[in-house]
Parts: structure tokens; sequence; C-alpha cells
């Protein structure tokens, strides 16, 4: 078990290679890649290169069952009379990160492209697809050779939800035959619960981890304690999921510029996080968008106990032996033993070839047995109130634009303080690009005004809005948009309908 940096007052001392990711632990880390956020998005073995990430996750294949795959800068060859992307360096990178003990995922969906199912017909015979073009089937074209990926992840922010349960339950039956490793099922929902698009999936098929996003909406973590719901999602992690084991991360954004809303500062998240693991044995640890975008110095405490003199980020690579008997815990390095204690309140526990500092409470006993004087770790029970945050007049509301081209449009709720609240739109086309002169117009309900804009300028009119973009500033092509919108209201607030 490898603690997050930052996010726990914990030390991690490695013993000879990489420890391999380990599911069942409540510190892990994921992020994104592949959207160059922030323009700088480096090769990917280079975010593989410290004990930072413990799940990298490929964005995106955003077009399905017709496949279209992208990863900005990171991979922009085809196969030969192909539009399919033929990515040979992004596979050496893979390889590198699965041998560092990282597990690497694709994501399927995004906010933006064209995809879904038409049936579940549809959806199993595009996991005998996605079984043989990423996994351990054949295929005539593989985009990352013969790399083996980790695991899928469904990132469905359109269309309809028919077929995702028969993709997974088909996906996982090519995983069985496998036994020469473990492969993972994951989502990223938003935090609204249920999910507009996956609630009923998340129900009714087998996930081992769930990214649940929370920023760009009402329940994110900059409205903690008073709107943030990871109790709704421990509470179906619990008694909903087909999975009882299942993890659920807290979904962040790497930086303030990555996300509309929802970003928090390093000790904000700190804390956060050491709530919910103190209550939530559900907790799988921190996920982020994106690796592009992330500022590691800015956003995390970097209070990770250390042993001497270490890089702020990296873990601590003592070779030969190491012990541990309660809270103290022995190490071996390069021929000399270093000792010492654990921070109070915290014990020393052996996993796997790591010796780790950590908290007590929420930990899985298979997973992180104690290590010393024979002791037992048992499961606590978790009698933490679920919030239920289940506020209909407030879950994202999604709706099919009248205009010059098929277009998706959803209104989700953002900040809400006093009088005042904030609301990003999210608008997708269906099918091909729209350009940079775009604008869009909807009704607002009873006593609510519009502010401000993130993107483009707003005019209104009684109860009108209208935003309309500075194409001066936008991208030539736009397959979606994304911003934010401030304002007053009176009474309860409530999304528009329109």
């Amino acid at each position: 078990m490898k603690p997050a940096i930052g996010l726990l007052a914990a030390l991690a001392a490695s013993i000879g290679g990489a420890a391999a990711f380990d599911v069942n632990c409540n510190s892990n880390y994921a992020s994104y890649y592949g959207q160059n956020s922030a323009r700088n998005q480096k090769a990917l073995g280079e975010y593989c290169k410290d004990a930072t990430e413990d799940v990298i996750v490929l964005a995106f294949m955003n077009g399905f069952p017709n496949i279209l795959l992208n990863f900005a800068n990171a991979c922009e060859t085809t196969f030969e009379g192909s539009s399919l992307l033929h990515c040979p360096d992004m596979a050496k990178d893979i390889k590198y990160c699965q041998s560092q003990g990282k597990a690497v995922i694709l994501s399927m969906g995004g906010a933006s492209g064209a995809y879904g199912f038409s049936g579940d017909s549809d959806a199993i015979a595009f996991a005998d697809t996605v079984w043989n073009m990423f996994f351990k089937g054949k295929a005539e074209q593989r985009p990352f050779d013969d790399a083996v990926l980790d695991g899928i992840d469904l990132d469905i922010e359109g269309g309809s939800g028919a077929g995702y349960p028969a993709f997974i339950n088909q996906l996982r039956t090519h995983f069985a035959s496998d036994s020469s490793k473990k492969y993972y099922i994951a989502a990223a929902p938003q935090c609204p619960f249920p999910d507009s698009y996956l609630g009923t999936t998340l129900n009714s098929a087998w996930f081992d981890m769930v990214y649940v996003q929370f920023y760009n909406n009402y329940c994110g973590v900059n409205a903690y304690p008073t709107w943030f719901n990871f109790g709704d999602w421990d509470n179906w992690a619990k008694t909903k999921s087909i999975n009882k084991d299942v993890k659920v991360f807290i979904g962040v954004p790497g930086s303030p510029s990555a996300a509309s809303s929802g970003y928090v500062d390093g000790a904000t998240l700190t804390s956060i996080y050491n709530s919910v693991r103190s209550k939530y044995s559900s907790l799988g640890g921190i996920m982020t968008w994106d690796c592009a975008i992330f500022n590691l110095d800015v956003y995390l405490d970097l209070n990770l106990y250390k042993l001497g003199t270490v890089q702020h980020n990296q873990y601590f690579h003592h070779h030969h032996t190491q012990g541990c008997n309660g809270q103290k815990f022995a190490i071996c390095n390069s021929g000399s033993w270093y000792t010492g204690s654990c921070p109070p309140g915290t014990s020393c526990y052996l996993n796997g070839n790591a010796a780790v500092c950590d908290w007590p409470n929420g930990r899985s006993t298979d997973a992180c047995a104690v290590s010393g004087g024979g002791a037992a770790l048992s499961k606590r029970q978790d009698f933490a109130k679920v919030s239920l945050i289940t506020r209909p007049n407030l879950r994202p509301k999604p709706a099919n634009a009248k205009g010059s081209r098929p277009t998706r449009v959803e209104f989700v709720a953002g900040d809400i303080v006093d009088n005042k609240y904030s609301m990003v739109v999210k608008i997708q086309s269906n099918k091909s690009a729209f350009t940079g002169n775009w604008s869009i117009a909807f009704t607002l309900p009873d006593g609510q005004t519009v502010d401000s804009t993130s993107r483009g300028a707003a005019s209104t009119g009684d109860k009108s809005v209208t935003i309309k973009s500075d194409p001066s500033s936008e991208e030539a092509k736009n397959m979606a948009a994304i911003f934010k919108i401030t304002g007053t209201f009176t009474g309860n607030y409530a999304l528009p309908d329109t």
C-alpha cells in the first residue's frame, strides 16, 4: 500500500522492485492522461518514474462502437489507410508503467464524442472487439501493439445507458479466461446521486473502482461539508453495488483551471480526505483530472513523514529488508539500520514489499495485514450517517438542443451560497465538430439572473439568456464547450428545464 503524497501523514518504504497496485487499499492515486489540458503533456512514461501514480487512465476512446481514439499530442499517427491511431511509443510506455507497479486502463466516453450502444447485442460484440484490440485477444490492428492494458473505465457523459451492463459482463468473461493478471472495471460518474447516465449500470454490473467527479457540481469538494455527498456513494457501495468491496475515489480537478468549479487547495483536500477516510471504508483514494494540469507543488501539502533527506515527490527506496512492531519500524538502508516510530495515532503495517505507517480505521485486513506480535486488525463497523443528498432539482439536466446541428446541452449545479449560484453549462456535439463562432440560448427559472459567464458574453432579456462565443479565443473546431455561469436567485434554486 502506498500513500498518495501529501494526502496522508504516512511513511512508505519500498524494498527491491516497485510494489504492485493494490485495489483493496484506500490510499491509491489515479489520474487521467491524454488530453493535454495544460498544453504541456509529457510522454506517458514520464508520469511513471516515481511512486506518485497508482492508476493511469488513458483518455479517451471517445467514439464507439465505431472506434475513435484521442490522446492529443501523445499519439497522432494512424495505421496506413485507416483513421485508427497507432501508438507504438505509448505502447512502450504502457509496459514501462506496468513494470513500475502501475495499472494502466483505457477510458471510454468523455465530455465529447459520438458513442453508445443500440442494445445488448451491439455491446457484447464490441466487448469482443475491445478484448481483441487492447487486451489478450488478437486483431490485425492493435493501437498499442502487443501491450496489454489492465482494464476499462466508463466515463459516460452522454447518450443512453443501453448495453453497458452487457458490455461489462462480456468483457469480464474474457478477463476470466486469462489468469496471468488482474483486470479492472472502473467508472467515472458525476457526484449527484444517482448518476444520470450510469445509475442503472452501476447497480447491475461489476465495478472494481468508481472515480466520482466531485467537481463541476453542487456536491463537489468545494461544497464540503454542507453538500459534499461521499456518504451517498459509500451507501451505494455497501448496499446497491454488485461488488460490495468496490472502491470509491474522491475525484478532484488538479488545478483551478482544470474544471469550472470544484478545485480546493492541498490543505483543504487533505482535511477532506482524512475525514472521509475516518468515516467510510469504501474509500479507494484520490483521482485527479489530469496528469498534464496537475501541479504537485501547489496542490499537495507534502506532509509525508520522511526518513532522512528525500526528494518531496519520491518514496523511500531502501534495499534488503524492513520490519514492523506495533508503532515502531526498522529499515535496513545500504547496510545500516534506521529505526523509528510512526506518527501519533498510526501504526506500522507490512503489505507485500512495503512498510507503511498508517491509520487503522477503514483498512482492509486481508489486503494490508498487521505485522508484529501476531496481532490481528479487525475490520471496523461504519456507523457514519449517510447524507442522502438527492435533491432532484439539482441533478444535472440534459437536453437535445434545437439548432443547426445535432447538439446536446447539460446544465449542472455548482456552488450555491446564500442567494448566489454558479452553474456549469456543457455543450456537446453529437456528430461533427462545430466552429468557434457559436451561441446558445435558454430560459431561466423564475427569480434567477445571470451576472457573468466564463466563456463568451451573456445577454439577457426577461427570463431568456443568450451566451455568444468570442471566436478570437476559441479553437477553430470544437466537439464540446464547457463554461460556468454565475448569478442570483430567489426562493428555491433550480436548474433550467431547457
